[in-house]
């Protein structure tokens, strides 16, 4: 071989030691459970959602709902929303409770204000605008029970 290609050759092999080297060097982040790589258990975590979210637990019975929770509905009982819950019913004969000044649910599927005993439509997307005491309850001639997907802090009583 020619003493330049030997000279190249050289150069290219101690250039890509270098290159591997640094990148291996950039790959390690620390040791696990360390400060630079911590290890937390999914208990953990939750429990600092729960705490970013306002809490669920020591509420006077209400719950936080970060997904979608079924919430069944039985005679007698109504399903209270506060700012920002979501509704959807998906089966039983429901009707809107305003809140305290009259105002009524967002219905969002239909772009209508809800008011006080009006009909909820299944499958309906309803929105909660104010913690004023809005909510669901069953019509009156239905005794059966409804299911209804929440999406945010409720309580029921």
């Amino acid at each position: 071989m020619k003493k330049a290609t030997k000279g190249i050759l050289a150069i290219a092999i101690v250039g890509m030691g270098v290159f591997a080297s640094q990148a291996m060097a950039d790959g390690v982040s620390g040791v696990p459970g360390s400060a630079d790589d911590p290890v937390v258990t999914k208990s953990y975590v939750d429990q600092q959602i729960q705490k970013a979210l306002g809490g669920g637990a020591g509420t006077g019975g209400a719950s936080v709902s970060t997904g979608l929770t079924v919430v069944e509905l039985h005679p007698g009982q109504t399903l209270y929303g506060f700012e920002g819950t979501e509704f959807i019913v998906r089966t039983g004969k429901v009707q809107a409770v305003a809140g305290d000044k009259g105002d009524g649910l967002t219905d969002i599927t239909d772009g209508k204000d809800l008011r006080a005993g009006a009909q909820v439509a299944a499958n309906h997307l309803l929105l909660i605008a104010r913690s004023d005491n809005r909510g669901l309850r069953l019509n009156a001639n239905y005794n059966g029970v409804a299911h209804i997907m929440v999406r945010g802090k409720y309580e029921l009583r």
